[in-house]
C-alpha cells in the first residue's frame, strides 16, 4: 500500500517589526557626514505606522564625539530599514 507523501509545512516568514511597541530599545543609524552610517541606541516613543515601522525616537548621542550638538537628538517619523541607511532605524544586533 502506497503512503501519500505529506505536503510540505512552510514556516512563515518572520515580520522583522514583530515587537514594534514604545520603549523599545532600537539602533539609529546617523546621517552626518562626520558619522554617517555609525549606529546610536534609541528608544522609540511613538510608532505612527506598524507596518513601514516609521516612529519617533530619542536616540542618544555619544558625547561631542558625534558634532550633533546634543547629548539627545529627538528624531520624529523615522523609517525603519534593515539595509541600515543613515537617518532610519533597525533593531540591535545580537553582539
Amino acid at each position: 500500500m502506497a503512503t501519500k507523501a505529506k505536503p510540505k509545512e512552510t514556516t512563515p516568514k518572520p515580520n522583522p517589526l514583530d515587537g514594534l511597541t514604545e520603549g523599545r530599545m532600537t539602533h539609529y543609524v546617523l546621517p552626518d557626514e562626520r558619522n554617517a552610517g555609525e549606529h546610536r541606541p534609541a528608544i522609540i516613543v511613538q510608532v505612527w505606522d506598524y507596518e513601514a515601522g516609521t516612529s519617533n525616537l530619542v536616540v542618544f548621542c555619544d558625547g561631542d564625539n558625534d558634532g550633533m550638538g546634543s547629548l539627545i537628538l529627538w528624531r520624529p517619523s523615522v523609517r525603519h530599514s534593515e539595509d541600515k541607511e543613515p537617518g532610519t532605524w533597525h533593531w540591535i544586533e545580537a553582539a
